[in-house]
């Protein structure tokens, strides 16, 4: 991986999944993205694990309850509209899986030591999301 840190949009496949919702905006790619986070069971890889860190991150700033930015990110909300009521919870239960189940991204976050670090920005993301 390129580019890595402990924020939400702080990697390339964050990026890659802003960059798509940008060329497509819709509330839908979102959702998706937390599907596929719930989808495996056994194990979440890297790439859907870290789509759905961004989209929760992403959520959180369309309901105006986070200042967390990245590019351009307001066009595409305001593209997208208001995001569904439902969305929350589920995005809240996708963070769960991601930072509780067996994940590629917890995985290398413990690997890096910047796990406690990772581990707060998820539980401020989960907090904006109440």
């Amino acid at each position: 991986m390129a580019s890595w840190a402990s924020g939400p949009f702080d990697n390339d496949d964050a990026a890659d999944f802003l960059m798509e919702l940008e060329a497509a905006p819709s509330w839908e790619m979102v959702r998706l993205a937390f599907a596929d986070v719930m989808a495996n069971e056994d194990y979440v890889e890297l790439p859907e694990g870290a789509r759905g860190c961004a989209a929760a991150a992403l959520l959180t700033v369309a309901l105006g309850k986070s200042d967390v930015s990245a590019q351009d990110i307001h066009m595409t909300l305001e593209a997208m509209g208001p995001p569904p009521e439902d969305l929350a919870a589920v995005a809240k239960i996708a963070l769960k899986r991601l930072s509780t189940g067996d994940s590629e991204i917890r995985e290398l976050y413990l690997d890096s030591g910047s796990y406690n670090t990772w581990l707060g920005t998820i539980a401020a993301i989960d907090e904006a999301l109440n």
